[in-house]
């Protein structure tokens, strides 16, 4: 009550707080110290919302009863999100009762989402104390909700009487040291990970130390979890409760959601009702990883939150506004283009939210330049595309895409090209030096000058066109039955009166896609394709593939090719005749250039049914225009089909279409 629009808060209130710059605390200094914000007698019981800003170094060495950057977050619309706490130094004299580098406690409905940090903690047990330490919370339950979070802290407690008498509630882990729940207050673990080593001295199996969870303890939800058997040392004790152990190369040979993953997208973790997928897989010699980035939201997670009106009357202020990115940032080829999408996590005050989208490139460019989210929309993905031209540079460069509204700015996408023009090179001829100059709007295009002493018939090899020069579809000007590539466009400059040797490397993919079939050489000349006469295919010194060409005195342009064979029919004139019993002779016309023809029969119920799992006849037929399919049921119908195909060069085949299907009854 009375934090309302004229205070920076929009006019249904204030919800909490947000950090909107980094902070470092600086552990080498001498009143580096935190105090925990929240307190069993006055918790925190609000949103905070770290936007992903760094708070690094924190310190903390005064002993209170809850650890933490906060002491105690409990309530329903407590909600703990984005914060990333990089080399947390918790040094304590004396344990605490919860500590953790988040939290010491979170509890009573609040959350936590897309945190983590990283550090040491490190504390004494005197006695038969109770502790909780977790890497990122110390306590969590009655309940609590932790999503997309992870910990990366070292976390070792030591008790002045190894073996002896620690209390039986303690627990810790390198996430969190207890997690807890009752009848009606579930709390639930989701998507989350630990790495920092945990230790204890202590012997007692009443108090338990755990790789993610220290000790879990009444009713809580985890599935899908799993701990490396191998660096942790800890065998699996074979049972099928989670968690469960797993061999490094178990837990890293997935590079998606399969196998043990397969239920780790099926996770709604910023409250928006749909699935969230937040984990990145890298290779197999990666773990899985989280980027926190995507799933932090500093909405009000409980049922106790502020009702927004489905109308505002309010004046057009944007208030805290929080934009959020689907990438970290892009990396392209200059003529590449790209999309990332964004949206955002709070609903805007007022008239809708304009978002100008501005580059600070002109060889990149964005559209559309506005996105406009309003109170419906504001959570949904909007899609920007980014496009790269080439320009006259051989230099790699980078672009800055801003987006801000009409005071304040929401972030931006850095966007990294590389250059694709070759620029200038040389090449040495017959102890001559050549000059390759690469036309700037067409990288295809090679200027080839040479000196006037130059042997006749020296040969110069030219590299293939970029990648992205496209592979033309037949009848683009090459012929209907031609499929070919564009190699270059080529211009002599001072060549001997009989011509330069032009050898033009054939990409890889050409060569593989044209198989057994010839390459040959074209050129344009007078409006038309024509093929390069006397062309020889040689090989390159690095095994490439080249095509030269002799007597290239001015311009060309040329490309590789080969012959489309001829089309593939379709079989057609099946027909079907019963022979003995449970047997049905099926004769055809063959596919016009087909080599192989492939035979489908199916019991006409199954079809129906759509059971397609009793296939009379599914296989390769040895015969062009005749098939025997046995082993059928007498007096039941059937359906039959054939189809005809040829192999590619790649292992798989071409196909026409089936024939129509033909009803048949065995005898």
């Amino acid at each position: 009550p009375g934090l309302t629009a004229g205070m920076g808060c929009p006019a249904i209130g204030c919800r909490g707080y947000e950090l909107r710059a980094d902070l470092d605390f600086d552990s080498d200094r001498d009143y580096a110290d935190w105090t925990p914000i929240g307190t069993s007698a006055t918790p925190y019981t609000a949103v905070f919302d770290g936007n992903g800003h760094p708070i690094a170094n924190l310190a903390i060495t005064s002993t209170t009863v809850n650890v933490g950057l906060f002491g105690v977050v409990q309530g329903p619309n407590a909600l703990l999100a984005g914060v990333r706490l990089p080399d947390v130094d918790i040094d304590l004299a004396a344990a605490p009762g919860d500590v953790g580098a988040l939290a010491g406690f979170v509890g009573g409905g609040g959350a936590v989402r897309a945190s983590y940090a990283s550090g040491t903690i490190a504390a004494p047990v005197s006695g038969s104390a109770e502790i909780h330490a977790g890497g990122l919370i110390g306590r969590a339950g009655g309940p609590a909700h932790i999503a997309a979070s992870h910990s990366q802290v070292g976390v070792t407690i030591t008790s002045d009487t190894p073996g002896g008498a620690i209390h039986a509630s303690s627990g810790v882990g390198g996430l969190i040291g207890e997690l807890s729940g009752a009848a009606g207050s579930l709390t639930d673990l989701t998507a989350t990970y630990a790495t920092g080593a945990v230790s204890s001295n202590w012997e007692s199996a009443t108090a338990p130390v755990g790789g993610l969870v220290g000790l879990d303890s009444g009713i809580t939800r985890t599935r899908a979890s799993y701990w490396d058997t191998v660096t942790s040392g800890i065998a699996d004790d074979a049972d099928d409760n989670p968690p469960e152990g797993k061999t490094t190369a178990e837990l890293q040979r997935p590079t998606g959601y399969a196998g043990i993953y397969a239920t780790w997208d099926d996770y709604d973790l910023d409250g928006d009702g749909e699935a969230d997928a937040p984990w990145h897989f890298g290779n197999s010699s990666n773990y899985p990883t989280l980027d926190p980035d995507e799933h932090t939201s500093g909405e009000c997670p409980g049922p106790n939150c502020p009702t927004e009106p489905e109308e505002y009357v309010a004046p057009p202020i944007v208030y805290n506004l929080n934009i959020r990115f689907n990438v970290k940032g892009l990396t392209l080829d200059e003529g590449e283009s790209a999309t990332y999408q964004v949206r955002m996590s709070q609903s805007p005050v007022g008239h809708p939210a304009r978002v100008a989208i501005t580059s600070n490139n002109p060889d990149v460019t964005v559209s559309p330049t506005e996105l406009i989210f309003s109170s419906a929309n504001y959570r949904e993905w909007q899609t920007v595309s980014v496009s790269v031209a080439r320009d006259p540079n051989d230099t790699d460069e980078s672009a800055n895409i801003a987006h801000r509204g009409p005071n304040l700015s929401y972030g931006s996408i850095l966007v990294t090209v590389n250059d694709i023009w070759p620029g200038t090179t040389t090449e040495t001829v017959n102890g001559h030096t050549l000059t390759l100059h690469h036309t700037a709007n067409a990288p295809a295009g090679v200027t080839i000058t040479a000196p006037e002493t130059l042997d006749t018939n020296a040969a110069v090899t030219v590299s293939a066109a970029p990648s992205h020069t496209p592979l033309s579809a037949p009848g683009y000007g090459f012929g209907a039955e031609t499929a070919a590539q564009l190699l270059a466009s080529i211009r002599v400059n001072g060549a001997p009166s009989d011509g330069l040797t032009i050898c033009l490397e054939v990409p890889a993919a050409l060569v593989t896609e044209a198989a057994e079939r010839p390459l040959k050489l074209l050129r344009y000349a007078g409006g038309v394709w024509q093929p390069v006469a006397n062309t020889e295919r040689q090989e390159g010194a690095t095994g490439t593939t080249l095509l030269c060409a002799a007597g290239v005195t001015e311009y060309g342009v040329f490309a590789a090719a080969y012959a489309i064979p001829d089309a593939l029919g379709v079989a057609a004139n099946l027909a079907a005749i019963t022979g003995g019993a449970g047997t049905v002779i099926l004769t055809w016309t063959p596919a016009a250039n087909a080599t192989v023809h492939f035979v489908f029969a199916i019991k006409k119920t199954d079809a129906e049914a759509r059971n397609y799992n009793n296939l009379a006849a599914w296989g390769f037929t040895d015969r062009a225009n005749a098939h025997t399919v046995t082993n059928l049921e007498s007096g039941v119908p059937y359906y039959f089909t054939i189809i005809g195909g040829r192999p590619r060069p790649n292992g798989t085949h071409e196909w026409a279409a089936w024939t129509p299907l033909l009803t048949a009854t065995p005898n």
